[in-house]
């Protein structure tokens, strides 16, 4: 399909020239044109994809779904990317950073498994938002996944940057936490599993996320990849060693939230049931 943008793309611009920018891939040799629909954590409704449907058959176009849970549209023209916009703004798909860094893949987490420990797809929206506030949102090159607990239904062992839920105790009480791991990646011929880089408090993921994503965007090398710059720095002990104060568990008076999990409203509790799947 192309190469996708990794360059800062700046947030300010009008919405059809950032999504334009960052959800438009043009073939680097034919100069065919793919836009991607972003489905935010990958769902989607029967309305929106009924009216998918329609804009595949209008337009005469064929699609494909992405490993990031978006849907890819291939087979456009230039012409047709204003109208195509239009359409997918009223189904609200048209967001722009699709499949890069805000685009963050997440399993269902403790919303609806069993096994999971921690709410992922809270964490996701969480670091959805600190990107974008921080104007990291559009950084290409980047992977972010995240698993409620570690069986990697989220795929978070091959991600540049992965997260999975782990039950924390802190001043006698639990709390969600992850584990972040750095560096995994699939190649043609090989596979790198992401090492681990520290324990962190799920409220503080975000920040930490932000943290390596802004620093990568700034110190990478022309054409080098995220798992390249993570062993050119030291690796990823090293860069949980910078990331160390983050590991910090105030007193539950004084941050209660930090002993709440994302769209929950009482204490923490890791609850794991019976598996409904391979992993149970």
């Amino acid at each position: 399909m192309g190469v996708p943008v990794t360059l800062r793309v700046n947030s300010k611009a009008d919405p059809y020239t950032r999504w334009e920018s960052t959800n438009v891939v043009v073939g680097a040799a034919k100069g065919t044109v793919s836009a991607i629909a972003y489905a935010h954590l990958g769902d989607i409704t029967a309305d929106q994809f009924r009216a998918l449907a329609s804009i595949v058959r209008d337009f005469g176009l064929t699609v494909r779904a992405t490993n990031r849970q978006n849907l890819a549209f291939r087979g456009l023209s230039a012409e047709q990317l204003p109208e195509l916009y239009r359409r997918l703004d009223e189904l609200g798909m048209a967001e722009p950073g699709a499949e890069l860094a805000r685009d963050v893949v997440a399993c269902p987490g403790a919303d609806t498994c069993n096994l999971a420990v921690t709410q992922s797809r809270g964490l996701a929206d969480d670091i959805g938002k600190a990107l974008e506030d921080s104007g990291l949102a559009d950084i290409g090159g980047i992977r972010i996944n995240i698993s409620g607990c570690t069986n990697s239904c989220g795929q978070h062992h091959v991600a540049d940057i992965g997260f999975h839920g782990a039950e924390r105790r802190a001043h006698g009480r639990p709390a969600p936490g992850y584990q972040l791991l750095l560096g995994g990646h699939l190649g043609n011929t090989e596979v790198q599993f992401g090492q681990r880089a520290l324990r962190l408090p799920a409220k503080a993921a975000a920040e930490a996320t932000v943290r390596l994503v802004g620093r990568y965007a700034e110190e990478r090398g022309a054409g080098e990849t995220f798992p390249d710059w993570v062993q050119r720095v030291g690796g990823a002990k090293v860069l949980g060693t910078e990331l160390k104060d983050l590991d910090d568990w105030p007193d539950p008076e004084e941050r209660p939230d930090y002993y709440i999990d994302f769209g929950e409203t009482g204490p923490y509790v890791a609850e794991v049931g019976e598996g409904e799947c391979a992993a149970g």
